[in-house]
């Protein structure tokens, strides 16, 4: 488990996206204030889906070889489809907005609705790019690289630069458009440039952070600092700061507990807002020393030390007993078979020639690993299948363990290990959470057990194979590094 003090070293395996959900934070509240502001905050929803739908669409020209000749990775090509389309959505709505054509309200839902069933079906008219356009539009901000992190500075530091160099026109136009037009002659130039700055944030957080993490930056901490502040620069300064808590917080809820960051952010967020209205129900000063003490519960409970893990014990000390390494329970619900390395064997398979149980899986690299580490640690090694095929794999509760290994007429040790979680998304890590126990069999007594629950970083991995194969090396040097 690590605690906050950890994941803010930047030498972190996580922290670019601990960084990346700060500007975020930091950002997307100032551009949502004005949204609330002007009463268009539904625009904060409307815009993401209008955003993940171009990213449908540009998947769906590339994979019909439309955009085959422009260069760059997955994240560009969904890029320049989402800033196409949200641009083009902003400039419908707005020149709708002008002719007064309709209720805004009704605009906003009906293109939100069109965006979403544009999604779905490019997404079903591009079938073989289905998992790529997924991952996308889910955002997963815990996989940005150091490229994009860049990006991402660089974009939203533009947006920051224009919302404060700014900040009195879109506060005139957004709150009090009659004086804004006695003052300056017009809105029309300050709309087009705060709609402009909010469109380029949502384009590019859209794809970096996906369209429920955007949304949620955007208008959950300006709710939240509403009903706690009075004037306009308290409020703009209030939203940004409750948006890094949310990121900071956020982020380390979703690491502690094995999260996803999205989901934990919002629920944290729409938390906030109810927190914001409960303490503007009492005093200023009682609603200040609640959330105080409720800031240093949270920060004092996060610093806190992790528990030392306890080494496993040698072999002399277990009188040199046979310890049964047994088969890896598979219980995620996926297969976990890594990608076949020969082509033509993969071909072969796909044609129904060759069958499929000659590939590796998950669980069989995991078993040699732990088997292989154990005999260098002493250990007389044995598989339980080599006394029983018909051995399944052990679950990793000790009750149920100790029958299997019983009604085999098994004496000695076991070890079981039961892999809970295996996603191996992206090239630079892979999320794990598995249970691992030594049991002696005679009285069932748990002699040691370790639980992995983290993201197992993969640098040189260049498929999700190889990410596959360095998890496992990774997880088998940490359980018994203490």
């Amino acid at each position: 488990m690590q605690t906050f003090l950890e994941i803010l070293n930047p030498s972190f395996l996580l922290f670019p996206a601990l960084l990346g959900s700060s500007v975020l934070g930091l950002v997307c509240p100032l551009v949502g204030a004005y949204l609330i502001l002007r009463r268009t905050v539904f625009l904060g929803l409307t815009l993401p889906q209008i955003a993940g739908a171009g990213v449908a669409f540009a998947f769906w020209l590339h994979q019909m070889g439309l955009l085959s000749n422009m260069g760059g990775s997955e994240r560009t090509v969904g890029m320049v489809g989402s800033l196409l389309f949200t641009f083009f959505g902003m400039g419908l709505l707005g020149y709708l907005e002008h002719r007064g054509k309709g209720l805004g309200e009704g605009r906003l839902a009906a293109a939100y609705s069109l965006a979403g069933a544009l999604t779905i079906l490019f997404i079903v008219f591009n079938p073989a790019g289905e998992v790529e356009i997924l991952s996308l539009l889910k955002g997963e901000v815990i996989a940005l690289s150091r490229t994009e992190i860049k990006i991402l500075l660089g974009v939203f530091g533009l947006v920051l630069a224009g919302m404060l160099l700014f900040r009195r026109e879109f506060l005139l136009a957004s709150f009090d458009r009659d004086l804004a037009f006695l003052l300056k002659g017009g809105n029309l130039f300050w709309d087009i440039t705060l709609y402009l700055l909010a469109g380029l944030s949502i384009a590019i957080g859209v794809i970096m952070a996906g369209p429920l993490l955007i949304f949620g930056f955007l208008v959950l901490p300006p709710l939240a600092a509403r009903p706690l502040v009075r004037g306009m620069t308290s409020f703009l300064s209030l939203s940004s700061l409750l948006g890094m808590l949310m990121a900071f917080f956020g982020f380390y809820l979703s690491i502690r507990l094995d999260l996803p960051l999205g989901p934990t952010d919002v629920t944290l967020g729409c938390g906030l807002v109810f927190l914001a209205y409960g303490l503007s129900r009492v005093s200023t000063k009682i609603g200040a020393a609640l959330l105080s003490l409720i800031f240093v519960a949270v920060s004092v409970t996060s610093c806190g030390t992790t528990t030392p893990t306890t080494p496993l014990p040698e072999a002399k000390a277990l009188n040199n007993q046979t310890l049964w390494v047994a088969k890896v329970k598979n219980s995620t619900g996926l297969s976990l078979l890594l990608p076949a390395t020969n082509p033509l064997r993969s071909l072969a398979e796909m044609a129904g020639k060759i069958s499929s149980d000659y590939r590796q899986s998950v669980m069989d690299l995991l078993r040699d690993d732990l088997r292989r580490e154990l005999e260098q640690r002493g250990f007389r090694i044995d598989l339980p299948e080599k006394t029983d095929a018909r051995f399944p794999a052990f679950p990793a509760d000790s009750g149920g363990a100790v029958r299997l290994a019983r009604e085999g007429k098994l004496s000695g040790l076991i070890f079981t290990s039961e892999i809970w979680r295996w996603e191996a998304d992206s090239r630079q890590f892979v999320r794990v959470f598995a249970d691992f126990k030594l049991i002696r069999i005679d009285d069932g007594t748990v002699l040691w057990e370790r639980r992995i629950q983290r993201a197992v970083p993969t640098p040189s991995a260049t498929n999700s194979g190889q990410a596959s194969t360095d998890a496992a090396t990774a997880i088998v040097q940490d359980l018994f590094a203490g």
